[in-house]
Formats: C-alpha cells, structure tokens, sequence
C-alpha cells in the first residue's frame, strides 16, 4: 500500500477514496490517530487514503488532480469484488503458511538440540 493523500477529516477522505474507487482503484481510508502526535497531526490531517495496489498509485494521483484521467491500471466491478473477498482470505492463508514453517523449523532445531545434548 502506498500513501495517496492526507485529510483533515475522516468524511474527506472516505469521500475522495469513493471517488478513486468508482474509478477501478482499490483504496484503503484510515484514521490517523494521536498515538504519533508528530505525524498525524503536524499539518493538520486526520484521515489518509492509502493506494492497495501500488501499481494504482500513479492512476490515483492523476485522478485526484485530473478526474477525466483514464487509469491504466483500473479494476473492474469483478476485480474490485474479488480483491475485497479474496485478499483477506489469501493474506490469512499466507500467516498461517508462515506461522506453520516457523513452528516447523522451531521443532527441528529443538529436535537437534535435545539429540546434540544426548
């Protein structure tokens, strides 16, 4: 993901990522909060709008200067419901691939080191 743009509202930005997706781009909003005062808040902004798919990010900002600018890269209705539905679903698949190869490797290490001490 890739950082778009900074709001000072959350209603801002949840409204200019609705535009960037009826355009095709996959766009995540979050809410900046006052856990990293220096960050969030130093020019006044509340909310980001984030860029999913960083081969979107040039198409996003084209778009926000631009809004007769044709993405290149732009999701169809299809794409767009199966990034929602099926992200998530592969990202789990992959820590949990992952979190299975560690305790793995851990498990091996362990057998060696209790066999070394035999």
């Amino acid at each position: 993901m890739r950082l778009i743009a900074r709001y000072p509202s959350v209603p801002e930005a949840e409204e200019r990522a609705a535009f960037l997706r009826s355009r095709g781009i996959a766009t995540h909003v979050s809410e900046l909060t006052t856990l990293r005062p220096g960050l969030a808040h130093r020019d006044g902004a509340r909310a980001a709008v984030w860029a999913v798919l960083t081969s979107q990010y040039e198409d996003a900002q084209r778009l926000l200067q631009d809004p007769d600018h044709h993405p290149d890269h732009a999701l169809d209705e299809k794409g767009m419901h199966e990034l929602e539905t099926e992200g998530p679903a592969r990202a789990r698949r992959s820590l949990i691939r992952g979190l299975l190869l560690t305790l793995a490797l851990l498990v091996a290490v362990l057998v060696l080191v209790l066999r070394l001490d035999l």
